[in-house]
């Protein structure tokens, strides 16, 4: 039996901390479920949650889920938002830290949300996208949530460009990796020729003018003294081979 159903539920806040449904929550527990981001960052698992939240509606509740905005789409690839290009496409940040951001086009909800869901409206509040659905009675799984739609061209045409930005993405981040350890390669040659003539400094500071030896040897036996762990390093690497 469907307990009294509450007024609404934040289902971004009931995801935090749950790996995976279900929530603890009886079926039909609420009117209005409301999820202003949480879709936006779900790109695996997403048919479940989406189950989990049609589970949890009442009868003619209604699920008001938030869409990420097609212009931080936009800023992520350097492409305009074309919708037969989208589907869902999982982003990541450009700097590499953070969730991924998932965006979705108004066929591909249509055509998979819409086999839970009668889709009632995609349109703007507050300048955010959302979509408002409400429950349809006939059961489904997630693995036919997920299947692509028959006969939806779009669908492959999704699937290639969503190909071709990971391989951006992993070319970018490629790139990102190399030049941070150039920088840090030439930060630690840097560091090294900095002590080398500090200690260059002090010695000839210590030994006065009559010593013997220029600059330049200070730095080369200083050098050397200072990358002896490295070397000893790479001659076990090298008997380990």
């Amino acid at each position: 039996m469907r307990g009294q159903p509450s007024r609404e539920l934040d289902l971004d806040g009931a995801l935090q901390g749950a790996p995976a449904p279900p929530l603890e929550f009886a079926d039909g527990s609420f009117e209005l479920i409301q999820a202003p981001s949480a879709f936006t960052r779900i790109d695996l698992g997403w048919a479940e949650w989406l189950l989990e939240a049609r589970r949890l509606l009442d009868d003619g509740g209604l699920l008001v889920i938030g869409l990420a905005d097609p212009a931080a789409f936009e800023g992520l690839t350097g492409e305009g938002w074309d919708e037969s290009r989208v589907g869902m496409t999982a982003l990541a940040p450009l700097n590499g830290s953070g969730s991924r951001v998932v965006f979705h086009s108004e066929w591909w909800l249509r055509a998979h949300w819409g086999r839970a869901f009668e889709v009632l409206a995609i349109d703007e509040k507050d300048g955010r996208r959302q979509v408002s659905l409400r429950s349809r009675a006939e059961p489904i799984s997630a693995a036919e949530l997920e299947r692509p739609e028959p006969g939806e061209d779009r669908e492959l045409s999704a699937a290639s460009a969503n190909a071709a930005y990971l391989r951006s993405q992993v070319d970018r981040m490629e790139r990102s990796h190399r030049t941070e350890l150039d920088e840090q390669r030439e930060d630690m040659n840097r560091e090294l020729m900095r002590r080398a003539y500090a200690e260059a400094d002090l010695d000839w500071a210590r030994r006065g003018p009559l010593a013997t030896l220029v600059a330049a040897e200070y730095e080369a036996t200083t050098s050397w003294r200072l990358t002896k762990p490295l070397r000893a390093a790479g001659k076990i690497l090298r008997r380990g081979r």
